[in-house]
């Protein structure tokens, strides 16, 4: 049986270097948005009040005094006479069973779109297997259609079967999308390049489909430039120097490594001018977003009081939400070993909450 393909970055050539991205990430259309992400600053609307940081003003400005009174009406919005997809409106709404029948009666005229999403919402258990079929065979007939996003989706199913004459024809197929110009399998074949051709010569191969897919903003092929530009000797100086510019694109394109090396490099001043409020701030986005080493560290942060008010309430529901997937640190376990017990219940329930993003 083969591996699971990840998008994997030589660590010798790169200590600290992470997995960009978990096996079909990117299987879907990007124009179609997968699952229920909540916003960047938001937090999610599971999280308690307290925790969710507050949206900054846009570029950092602030109104000149101006009240509320005072400003005009804002222009009517034009009317959108667009197409609508009711199958997908209702799929990001979270009406699952709404969303099947609208993509079914699509999927029966051969849309591929429809017959990718009664696909991905059997994969993703939304809608039962013994109601709508195998998942396999949806991606396999959005296939027919030859566009390159349903090609892609359909080779990255392959790739998880487990057979090996379905991973070669999964990766053949990634292959024809991203020289279709998919972004999202570009990003997909620079990884299987990188799988399948240990060490240097795996990472070269893959650059240029990264960097096709970083231009199309893709946050994981953004991410694996600002890794790779650094740790490849043959890249020109003048895009090593641009490993900073994509990583801060990965982190505002909601890429919660991204976030998390952000943040580090401005706490610590590594690579850049040392900026501790604006890397707690990253470092919250990144917990926030679900990333688990973001949350000990700002667990310890709030326990300490680096950079904010020292609040042990906050670091115990950071961290209990980290220590329920194994991270666990000695200095955080006194923490908790701290408070007294309204607190530590208020902590527990919170970090629920906020582990439920994980």
């Amino acid at each position: 049986m083969r591996p699971l393909v990840t998008a994997i970055i030589l660590l010798s050539l790169a200590p600290g270097i992470s997995h960009a991205s978990a096996l079909g990430r990117f299987a879907t259309d990007p124009e179609l948005v997968s699952g229920d992400r909540s916003s960047l600053f938001g937090g999610g609307r599971l999280l308690p009040p307290g925790i969710a940081p507050e949206r900054p003003a846009p570029y950092h400005l602030q109104p000149a005094g101006a009240k509320v009174g005072d400003l005009p009406d804002p222009p009517p919005e034009p009317a959108y006479d667009g197409p609508v997809d009711l199958a997908y409106g209702a799929y990001q709404r979270g009406l699952y069973n709404a969303a099947y029948e609208a993509a079914l009666a699509r999927a029966g005229r051969g849309d591929a779109r429809a017959e990718t999403l009664v696909g991905e919402l059997v994969e993703r258990r939304l809608i039962a297997e013994s109601r709508a079929g195998t998942a396999l065979e949806w991606y396999r007939m959005a296939a027919e259609s030859g566009l390159p996003f349903a090609l892609n989706r359909y080779g990255m199913a392959l790739l998880t079967s487990g057979e090996e004459a379905d991973h070669d024809k999964g990766a053949d197929l990634i292959r024809q999308a991203a020289e279709a110009g998919d972004p999202l399998a570009a990003f997909n074949y620079g990884s299987l390049l990188i799988d399948e051709n240990p060490g240097k010569e795996g990472l070269t191969r893959a650059l240029p489909w990264f960097e096709a897919s970083a231009e199309a903003d893709i946050a994981d092929a953004q991410y694996a430039l600002s890794q790779l530009y650094p740790a490849l000797e043959d890249v020109p100086e003048e895009k090593k120097a641009l490993s900073v510019f994509w990583l801060r694109r990965a982190a505002e394109g909601d890429h919660d490594t991204a976030q998390l090396d952000l943040a580090l490099a401005l706490i610590n001043g590594q690579g850049m001018p040392r900026n501790l409020e604006k890397g707690i701030d990253w470092l919250r986005r990144a917990a926030l977003n679900g990333n688990v080493a973001a949350a000990s560290r700002l667990a310890y942060l709030y326990s300490k009081g680096i950079g904010v008010e020292a609040d042990p309430e906050t670091a115990a529901t950071f961290y209990l939400s980290a220590r329920r997937l194994g991270l666990v640190e000695p200095d955080m376990e006194a923490v908790l070993d701290g408070l007294d017990p309204d607190m530590r219940t208020s902590a527990v329930r919170r970090s629920r909450a906020l582990a439920q993003r994980y």
